[in-house]
């Protein structure tokens, strides 16, 4: 018999759809479920629960959901998307690299998804890898700048200058206001010491935004490398005004304050920029530098461990730690953050005295046990 009015999974399903086009997302989950009550197979049901649900960031939700609608069948470029963004969200890297690849598969002619698997790989610091994969965007999208904005920016990290300037440049042809790719051009100016290059460059920047607060901040500390530090201090209260979040508008005016000799001051600022950001391990390594000044040995190991824990590989937390622990008779403590400090460290220009350094406290450790043949 003929049910008159009796709506069907498909009908719940594409109600949903429309809700969530209309960002009615409570609507939307409502219409999904009603149409896995009609048919509990449905997959693309399951497939818009994992979006909406992706949607309001419940991510194991939506994990869960899109893992059925895989076991129903959907296989496609857009829930590989979606099981990508997951991933990511739940800080799996290795399953959101494989996800956005499978993406591509399935589409290789697709920028976001080269875009996607490129900052991701990015993340799992893989910087050749995110490389390739934005240098795959820019020869889809010729005419997309910000596919050459990326590439330049894993050229940079990978110190292959002048090849990232050049690229920074196309970006720069392709959209002619376009102050992240001018503000990094200074900081690689800045990295280069070219600072005629670098003040004309923090001068583009804000010529094409003069509210852009990286420029701000860039600005600034051009000035202050030009013992300019008035004009450098002006531009970070500047920047602070503008954004009392942004982290390294505290970082650069607590530096200026410590090279002052104002450390309550650069202590107060270093705190704000790490309130800003949490994972910001210079400011940590300063707050140590501090602390050890006053001879608080506890507190400054404590922000050195801070600064390694955030970015394990920045070098100069393991060297300030090992000092401690020399200066407080842990020799065996001191070597082996030397060891940590010089696998991390980029070409050290003191490595022959770390490493004479290591051989004396291994020595001194020697005798302190008193045991000269271990």
């Amino acid at each position: 018999m003929l049910l008159i009015g009796c709506a069907s999974q498909v009908t719940f399903y594409k109600r949903g759809v429309m809700y969530e086009k209309r960002g009615e997302y409570k609507k939307a989950f409502e219409a999904y479920k009603k149409s896995l009550s009609r048919d509990p197979n449905y997959a693309l049901s399951y497939f818009g629960l994992g979006s909406v649900y992706a949607k309001n960031k419940l991510w194991e939700n939506s994990l869960e959901s899109l893992k059925k609608a895989q076991e129903l069948g959907v296989d496609d470029q857009d829930i590989h998307m979606l099981l990508g963004s997951v991933y990511e969200a739940l800080n799996k890297m290795d399953l959101a690299a494989e996800e956005y690849g499978r993406a591509i598969k399935a589409r290789p002619d697709d920028v976001l998804s080269h875009l996607k698997l490129g900052a991701t790989l990015e993340k799992a610091r893989d910087y050749e890898g995110a490389l390739a994969e934005y240098r795959s965007a820019s020869a889809i999208a010729f005419d997309f700048p910000e596919a050459y904005f990326h590439t330049a920016r894993m050229l940079f990290r990978l110190k292959r200058y002048r090849e990232a300037e050049e690229i920074y440049q196309q970006a720069l042809r392709l959209k002619k206001k376009y102050p992240e790719a001018q503000n990094n051009l200074t900081v690689l100016y800045l990295q280069n010491n070219e600072m005629r290059k670098a003040l004309d460059s923090a001068k583009k920047t804000l010529d094409m935004d003069a509210g852009y607060v990286p420029g701000m901040v860039n600005m600034g500390y051009v000035c202050e490398l030009m013992k300019e530090r008035k004009a450098a201090e002006t531009w970070y209260k500047k920047a602070i005004r503008q954004n009392r979040e942004y982290d390294m508008a505290h970082y650069r005016m607590g530096m200026l304050r410590k090279q002052r000799g104002d450390f309550a001051g650069a202590e107060r600022e270093f705190q704000e920029a790490i309130q800003a950001n949490t994972e910001l391990a210079p400011a940590y390594n300063e707050l140590g530098l501090i602390s050890l000044a006053a001879g608080d040995y506890a507190k400054s190991f404590d922000f050195f461990t801070n600064a390694a824990r955030v970015d394990p590989t920045y070098s100069a937390a393991y060297y300030n730690m090992a000092g401690i622990r020399m200066n407080t008779g842990d020799y065996r403590g001191a070597v082996e953050l030397y060891r940590m400090y010089l696998a991390r460290a980029e070409n050290p220009g003191d490595s022959l005295e770390v490493i004479t350094r290591i051989r004396v406290l291994l020595s001194a450790g020697e005798k302190k046990d008193g045991d000269p043949t271990r």
